[in-house]
């Protein structure tokens, strides 16, 4: 099986819905192991290889595993939220959505900043996720406005 840079197994395909067909039930549970660190865990490092690598619903996928392993209400816990919806930004964007796209930008600026006091998140600094979501939330606009 193909590997991503990071390690993480890739995905037949990036799964955009409406688009492209869904992963066989249960592919990612592999992934979605968690330490007893959810920031340096398996699940976490997945997340942000499919990030990365442009598989923007496998991220939200694995990171919700994360998301669900931090306590609520945390700081943390709005640091994984923020690289969530920058992956369904992104998704949305795909999809040809760009009001929901720039909505979920908003998201990613405000869970960044309720998220402020956490430690960072290995490979994914919150100025990086904030470039990210304002690039984001540019081609929406664009694509509004019919220029793309």
């Amino acid at each position: 099986m193909p590997e991503l840079p990071g390690g993480t197994p890739a995905p037949t395909h990036a799964y955009v819905p409406g688009q492209t067909a869904r992963h066989p039930e249960g592919w990612f549970d592999p992934l979605k192991t968690i330490d007893a660190d959810p920031f340096d865990s398996p699940a976490m490092r997945a997340g942000l290889d499919y990030l990365h690598a442009g598989y923007f619903w496998e991220c939200h996928e694995v990171l919700e595993a994360v998301w669900l392993a931090l306590p609520d209400p945390s700081v943390e816990r709005h640091m994984v939220q923020a690289v969530i919806q920058l992956a369904n930004a992104r998704l949305k964007l795909a999809m040809g959505r760009p009001k929901a796209t720039l909505r979920l930008c908003v998201m990613v600026q405000e869970h960044l900043v309720a998220g402020r006091a956490s430690r960072p998140i290995p490979g994914a600094t919150p100025p990086e996720l904030l470039e990210w979501a304002d690039n984001t939330a540019e081609l929406a606009k664009r694509v509004t406005n019919g220029e793309l």
